[in-house]
């Protein structure tokens, strides 16, 4: 079983979402037209759960 992510890790990436998503990457949720902040739409991706970036963590 996962541990949750740390805030570290959780903004680590989200940031890098929406990164991706502002040099053009494709976006994996519905939106409507008016939505065109990376930050905002990283962020409803992460509350969907489609965010396509994990952390590798080093065994503890």
């Amino acid at each position: 079983m996962e541990r949750p992510y740390t805030r570290y890790e959780k903004t680590r990436i989200i940031s890098a979402r929406a990164l991706q998503i502002a040099q053009g990457a494709p976006v994996l949720i519905k939106l409507s037209r008016e939505m065109s902040d990376p930050m905002k739409i990283a962020l409803i991706e992460w509350e969907a759960g489609v965010i396509p970036i994990d952390i590798k963590r080093e065994a503890a």
